[in-house]
C-alpha cells in the first residue's frame, strides 16, 4: 500500500468514479487512480492501495479544494453508497457530463440536447436491497458499498424512491434483527434471506413487496415467521399492499429455479404510460421488467417514436423486446410489429399486456434473437428494426442477421453507450449512416445514460 498522496481529479471512469494522476515516487510515472465519490476539479488527498490492469483504486481521505460543480448532497449515505456516485454534483453538471460522454463517443451526426429528468429525486418505481452478515454476525440490509461490491451497508434512507420505501426497509431490518434468521451465503448455500424488493405504481401508488429467500430446505421459513413478516409490512403500509415470498433455489449443477408465494393484496400492480395521444396499461408482476423511471420512460418512448418516423405501412422488428413495451408503442403507428425476447416470463407478461391494451397487430416470439431470426421462416422483411439490448450490446449473431436483413431504418436504444458505439460502427460498415443521437437522463445522480441512436441505410 502506498502512502497518502495529493492530486487533482481530471476525468471520469466508465463507472462514474473520478480519475486523477499522481507521480509515482520510484518510477516517476503518472499513475492513474480511480477514487469513488470524487468529481472532476476536486483537489484531494487519497490513499492509493490496489493496482489494476488500467489504473489503481484509492480511498478518499480529504478534499483539499472542492470542484466548482460540488454541492451538499441530500442523502446521509453519500460517501459510502455505490448507488449515487454523482449526488454531490450539481444536476446541470451531471447532464453536461453525460451529454459530453455520448457526443464524444459517436461520429458526426445530428446530436440533440440531453433530456433532463423533471424530478431528479424520488423517481425510481423499484428498489432491491440485499441482506448480508459479517463474521461477527452483524446484520446489514441495504445497498453495496462503492468500490466494495461484495459488502453491504445499512441504508436508512434512499431519496431515489418514494419515502415509504425507506420506512419499509427500516421496519424489515428491525424485524430481521429480532429474529433468528440468517442472511443467505452464496459460498455454501446457507442462510435464509436474500433480497427485499419494493415496487410502486406511479399511476395509482399501489405498492408491492417481495422477500426473496433461500431454496435450501434446511433454511425453510416457518409459517409463523412468514406471517410475522406480512404483519410488519401491513403495519407500515396500511393500503393493503401486494406481498410475495419468492423462493430462489440454487443447486450446484442444476438450473436455478424460482417459486412465488402470494401472501397478501393484489397479484400485480398496474402502471400507465401516456405516449402521445395513447394510453397504455401494464400489469406488473413481482418479477416483471419495467422501466424503473416511469415518467422518464414516457419521454424516452415518445422520442423513439418521433425519431424513427414510423408509418402505417412499416413492418417493425422489436428485438430484445422484454415485455414488448416498445413493440406495443410502435404497433399504434405501424402496419405490423414482431417482438422477440428470450425470457419466457417476460414473453408471458408481454402477451398479457398486449391483450390488456387490445392490440392486434403485434406478434411476440420467444427465443434467442439471433436464433429466432435465423430459423423462423416466412417473416416479413422489416422496414425498421428497434433494438434495446442488455448492457453488453448486440451479440455477433444478431449483428449478422441485421446485416442480412438490411432494414431501411434502425433505432438503437442503449443504457451503455460504450457497447452501443461498437455496434453502431459495425452497422456503418454495413452501409448505414448515423443520423441522430438523443441522450435521455433516466437515472439522475448515477453515471448511467440512456441513449437513442437512429441510423438509415444509404442507397
Amino acid at each position: 500500500m502506498d502512502k497518502a498522496v495529493k492530486f487533482k481529479i481530471k476525468e471520469y471512469s466508465k463507472r462514474g468514479f473520478g480519475i486523477g494522476y499522481y507521480d509515482h515516487p520510484v518510477s516517476n510515472e503518472k499513475i492513474p487512480v480511480e477514487i469513488a465519490h470524487t468529481l472532476v476539479g476536486d483537489e484531494i488527498e487519497a490513499e492509493v492501495y490496489k493496482k489494476r490492469k488500467r489504473f489503481r483504486k484509492g480511498k478518499l481521505l480529504n478534499i483539499i479544494k472542492p470542484s466548482d460543480t460540488r454541492i451538499k448532497p441530500k442523502c446521509q449515505h453519500v460517501g459510502m453508497c455505490g448507488g449515487c456516485a454523482w449526488q454531490e454534483m450539481d444536476y446541470s453538471a451531471q447532464l453536461a457530463q453525460k451529454q459530453n460522454t455520448v457526443f464524444n463517443l459517436f461520429p458526426e451526426c445530428e446530436k440533440r440536447k440531453i433530456v433532463a429528468c423533471d424530478n431528479p429525486f424520488n423517481y425510481r418505481n423499484k428498489m432491491e436491497f440485499s441482506f448480508s452478515e459479517n463474521r461477527a454476525s452483524t446484520k446489514f440490509l441495504g445497498l453495496m458499498i462503492a468500490h466494495a461490491s461484495t459488502y453491504v451497508f445499512n441504508v436508512t434512507e434512499c431519496h431515489l424512491a418514494s419515502p415509504w420505501v425507506s420506512d419499509v426497509l427500516n421496519a424489515v431490518r428491525s424485524w430481521w434483527e429480532m429474529s433468528n434468521l440468517k442472511a443467505y451465503n452464496l459460498s455454501d448455500n446457507s442462510g435464509h434471506l436474500r433480497t427485499l424488493t419494493l415496487r410502486e405504481s406511479f399511476t395509482d401508488h399501489k405498492k408491492m413487496v417481495m422477500l426473496t429467500v433461500s431454496g435450501n430446505p434446511e433454511f425453510a421459513m416457518s409459517k409463523d415467521v412468514i406471517n410475522s413478516f406480512v404483519q410488519v409490512i401491513k403495519e407500515v403500509l396500511t393500503d393493503d399492499p401486494a406481498i410475495f415470498l419468492q423462493i430462489h433455489q440454487s443447486i450446484k449443477g442444476k438450473p436455478t429455479q424460482l417459486f412465488e408465494m402470494h401472501l397478501n393484496g393484489d397479484v400485480y400492480i398496474q402502471e400507465k404510460l401516456t405516449i402521445k395521444e395513447h394510453e397504455l396499461f401494464f400489469k406488473i408482476s413481482p418479477t416483471s421488467f419495467f422501466q424503473p423511471n416511469s415518467k422518464q420512460a414516457e419521454k424516452l418512448y415518445e422520442l423513439a417514436l418521433d425519431i424513427s418516423d414510423v408509418s402505417k405501412n412499416d413492418v417493425v422488428y422489436d428485438l430484445y423486446a422484454g415485455t414488448a413495451t416498445l413493440g406495443m408503442i410502435f404497433a399504434k403507428r405501424a402496419k405490423k410489429v414482431i417482438s422477440i425476447e428470450l425470457n419466457a416470463h417476460a414473453v408471458c407478461d408481454a402477451k398479457e399486456n398486449i391483450k390488456l391494451n387490445n392490440i392486434n397487430n403485434i406478434e411476440v416470439l420467444q427465443g434467442d434473437v439471433g436464433k429466432v431470426l435465423t430459423e423462423t421462416k416466412d417473416l416479413p422483411n422489416p422496414d425498421l428494426v428497434v433494438v434495446d439490448p442488455p448492457r453488453a450490446g448486440l451479440d455477433q449473431t444478431a449483428m449478422q442477421n441485421i446485416q442480412r436483413l438490411l432494414p431501411k431504418k434502425i433505432l438503437y436504444i442503449s443504457c451503455n453507450p460504450y457497447t452501443q458505439i461498437e455496434n453502431v460502427k459495425e452497422m456503418i460498415s454495413f452501409g448505414y449512416k448515423l443520423k441522430i443521437l438523443q441522450p435521455v437522463d433516466q437515472f439522475p445522480h448515477t453515471y448511467h445514460i440512456e441513449n437513442i441512436a437512429y441510423l438509415t441505410l444509404e442507397s
